[in-house]
């Protein structure tokens, strides 16, 4: 009974552990996405652009989470897919996208690009 009861238990973790795993998968990594963002996206969209065609300024904060969703759902319409399409691969997206979602202005720690 024992071990019946220690090998449950011991398949419940494997199980969950393979199912957080998983879930982690399908996130991006907001780490990652800060240092793409601001190595890509930055020196266009920052407060005072350097460069012929200055962008808006583009920061975390500069749009709610839903907004972010909306631009990363349609990110193939952005007047910069030439240059993501080139360089950055699904992942490094989801990764960018992940930190600006979480430094959103409505979320609970907005961050300012910097």
């Amino acid at each position: 009974m024992r071990k019946q009861t220690l090998m449950g238990i011991g398949v419940a973790v494997i199980l969950a552990s393979y199912i957080g795993i998983s879930v982690a998968a399908e996130a991006g990594n907001a780490r990652k996405g800060r240092f793409l963002f601001r190595q890509e996206c930055r020196p266009c969209h920052m407060e005072n652009p350097v460069g012929a065609v200055p962008a808006e300024y583009l920061g975390p904060d500069s749009k709610t989470q839903a907004e972010w969703k909306e631009v990363f759902e349609a990110w193939q319409d952005l007047p910069c897919v030439e240059h993501w399409g080139e360089k950055l691969e699904d992942q490094d997206r989801l990764d960018i996208y992940q930190y600006l979602h979480d430094g959103a202005q409505d979320s609970p720690t907005p961050a300012k690009c910097g």
